[in-house]
């Protein structure tokens, strides 16, 4: 199934590699700003200004760059993005043995929605798969710091990774049948275009059965909508109640003199990273069940 995008990716190295590039430098500074914004309180806090100002003058400096880099990869995700596209489009319309196995519905929105859902997935993909990576570091310095913030952290991501794994099925299952009801939408839109432009007189009828095909589609799309994102808010409601007890902790390590505020600081922003990193993932989760259903339904032209 997936040799066809082993082909298209393999003649978009260049693209891939400057993608990696940007989103690795970008990832790097939203790690590395919030350490020194911790120490800047800390040393403002403990009456070091001229320590404070220097800091501060370091963070102009990492936040000029991090918008360079920003617009850099914008520009590489876009380039990106057009070579995938052209890739799959040409592999497909240049394939004319099994377009039987569609019908007019399915090709029209194969050619301009799948086709859009596979490149998106694939050039946010190398984002998302970095953005895992900093897991690992957030989860390295929680361990440095202090035993039961990592304990907990751990705890509460292998409980929501459970909960996107779980619900994965049943996201995958309403996608399937939005996209079946698309189809069917596509169709009734091409009928009803030809029996207005001929004159014909069942347009009545043809207008009846499009609306009709519309209302099955937009119920469909709403139950995939939110069941997707009642899965998403379930998780990032779970971990803002995680983060609001971890400072509440924080407070009382401090008053015992056995943490800096800055650090508090530092521990919250971290949170912010894992609650939108856990967003985007939930996301991926159900961008790749839509890529896994659009793939499949390009390879039953491409016949792989």
């Amino acid at each position: 199934m997936f040799e066809l995008t082993k082909k298209v990716l393999k003649r978009s190295k260049k693209e891939v590699i400057y993608k990696v590039v940007t989103s690795f430098f970008i990832q790097g500074l939203l790690l590395i700003i919030p350490v020194f914004w911790s120490d800047t309180i800390n040393h403002l806090t403990n009456g070091i200004y001229y320590k404070a100002y220097y800091l501060v003058s370091i963070l102009l400096i990492l936040s000029v760059l991090y918008y360079v880099w920003n617009y850099f990869n914008q520009k590489a995700w876009y380039k990106l993005y057009n070579k995938l596209y052209l890739g799959y489009t040409d592999a497909i319309v240049m394939e004319v043995d099994n377009i039987n196995r569609v019908n007019l519905g399915e090709y029209t929105n194969i050619l301009n929605t799948d086709i859009d859902i596979i490149c998106t997935f694939l050039g946010n993909l190398i984002t998302r798969i970095i953005q895992v990576c900093e897991f690992f570091v957030i989860y390295a310095y929680f361990l440095s710091l202090n035993i039961y913030i990592f304990l907990i952290t751990i705890i509460i991501s292998l409980f929501m990774i459970v909960i996107l794994i779980l619900s994965g099925k049943d996201v995958q299952k309403a996608n399937i049948k939005r996209k079946a009801s698309l189809d069917d939408k596509t169709i009734t839109t091409h009928d009803l275009y030809n029996s207005i432009k001929e004159r014909k007189k069942d347009v009545n009828k043809k207008m009846n059965i499009f609306d009709k095909e519309t209302l099955t589609y937009l119920k469909d799309n709403y139950k995939y909508n939110i069941v997707a994102l009642s899965v998403i808010y379930l998780i990032l409601g779970c971990l803002e109640f995680a983060r609001y007890g971890l400072i509440f902790y924080g407070i009382y390590l401090v008053s015992q003199g056995n943490m800096e505020i800055g650090t508090i600081i530092l521990v919250y922003t971290y949170y912010s990273k894992i609650i939108t990193n856990f967003e985007y993932l939930g996301t991926v989760s159900a961008d790749y069940r839509s890529f896994i259903v659009s793939l499949k339904r390009l390879n039953v032209i491409k016949n792989i």
